[in-house]
């Protein structure tokens, strides 16, 4: 009896120990993540995009416990505790982030149930009658799981402290069990024959009768190892770049199960994460030390074009310079020209009108000149000299260059030069000797 007392005071204490620990890490979890999330991912000097890639390619190991129960077991509880229902759990594992929503990994957690059985009242027909019975069973799980970020497929959200991971994978169970049970065995002794006593049973006064009780106990083993298929949901919350809190509910469908192994096994636990990525401090120095990388570049760029710009400014500095002095030099050879040019007369040759030989038609070609010229002078006095050239008589020539000079006057009074502006106007035939075509032309001068 003090055994089966034992047993149930270390029930007892398994399940008191495992709700108080689920309790302080869900309100650990709660509260914690409340007051780290604004500092886990929301540094401003930091992109947010980066912080996504940080857990990426990276490792990550973590510590689990809380509660567990097993479904469709053989051995039933009668008139025990509601608590062996529940049964501690702990584990532990390592998964490696392939993406932020992708991550692979391998756990292994050990969990156990009891179920009791406590008799109110005993079945005399049967013997030895059973009082008590009581049956442990601890387990080994080891998986091999794949898991998904369902809120990666929120691509805008601002919360990205907070991840929700669903995963599935293959796992073994390994299972050890002790049954243990009370049970009473009373027989009778009569005429040299030993049978059970139970219920019905009569005792002739015509012998003695030899009645005796017995109390026995007895302990059984059970093994089983089979596979099983997991299911979880696992909210957690990033206290800071290293750490991680959450809260996982995890089904596992026993493969193959027969009589002894339950049907699931249901898992309610509390998690703790450290992920091996570096701290805040050195993704900020990095950060910095690659913008200062890029400003040390920009700094040095801008040296070497301002070096350049020196340059090039004190080679024009010297071109300035040596044009300034070439346009000093040429400044007084200009002057010098000037002061020791002679003095010539205020008059100038401004237009001759060309005709051919033993001709006073004015060209197409000479009569567009001309006209051009009439323009620049409107309302200036203009002078004429009809000149021929020296072949043929004189007289002749003479009068050659008359008409030559009538032909011009009229030309030019035609384009609005007065009459009285054309004085003086010669005509002075082959006087100056000429018997080139230099001596058969109309020459004109503005005053």
């Amino acid at each position: 009896m003090k055994k089966r007392r034992r047993n149930q005071l270390s029930v007892l204490l398994d399940g008191r120990v495992a709700r108080l620990g689920l309790g302080v890490l869900l309100a650990g979890t709660l509260g914690v993540s409340a007051e780290g999330q604004t500092e886990a991912f929301q540094s401003s000097a930091v992109p947010r995009d980066s912080n996504r890639e940080l857990r990426s390619k990276t490792w990550s190991v973590y510590a689990e416990g809380g509660l567990s129960w097993a479904t469709g077991v053989w051995y039933p509880s009668l008139d025990a505790k509601r608590s062996y229902k529940q049964s501690p759990a702990v584990g532990g594992g390592v998964d490696f982030t392939l993406c932020p929503w992708v991550r692979i990994g391998a756990e292994y957690i050990w969990s156990r149930y009891r179920r009791e059985q406590r008799l109110s009242s005993l079945d005399q027909s049967t013997m030895p009658i059973k009082a008590y019975g009581n049956y442990a069973v601890n387990y080994h799980n080891a998986k091999l799981g794949v898991g998904f970020n369902l809120m990666e497929l929120w691509s805008a959200r601002g919360a990205q402290w907070l991840n929700v991971w669903v995963g599935s994978g293959v796992g073994y169970m390994m299972a050890r069990g002790t049954e243990y049970t009370l049970a009473f065995s009373n027989t009778q002794t009569q005429d040299g024959t030993t049978s059970p006593l139970t219920a019905g049973t009569s005792i002739s006064n015509e012998s003695t009768v030899l009645i005796t009780g017995n109390v026995q106990t007895n302990n059984r083993h059970e093994k089983f190892e089979r596979i099983y298929v997991p299911a979880s949901v696992h909210v957690e919350a990033d206290v800071s770049r290293q750490v991680t809190l959450g809260l996982k509910g995890e089904l596992d469908w026993v493969l193959s199960r027969k009589e002894l192994a339950p049907k699931h096994l249901v898992f309610a636990m509390a998690t703790l994460r450290y992920n091996f990525v570096p701290s805040r401090a050195s993704v900020l120095r990095r950060h910095y030390e690659g913008e200062l990388r890029l400003l040390n570049a920009e700094l040095n760029a801008l040296r070497e074009q301002s070096e350049e710009d020196r340059l090039r400014a004190e080679r024009l500095e010297k071109e300035k310079g040596a044009l300034e002095g070439a346009n000093s030099e040429l400044s007084k050879k200009l002057s010098d020209c000037e002061s020791s040019k002679p003095q010539v007369s205020t008059e100038r040759i401004s237009h001759f009108v060309q005709f051919d030989h033993n001709s006073s038609y004015i060209s197409r070609e000479e009569g567009d000149r001309l006209r051009l010229f009439a323009q620049g002078v409107q309302g200036r006095k203009l002078r004429l000299v009809a000149e021929a050239s020296t072949p043929g008589s004189k007289s002749y020539n003479q009068q050659l260059s008359e008409r030559r000079l009538k032909r011009v006057i009229s030309a030019l009074i035609s384009e609005g030069i007065s009459e009285g502006s054309l004085s003086p106007r010669t005509a002075v035939g082959e006087e100056n000797g000429i018997s080139t075509s230099a001596g058969r032309r109309v020459t004109i001068t503005a005053e």
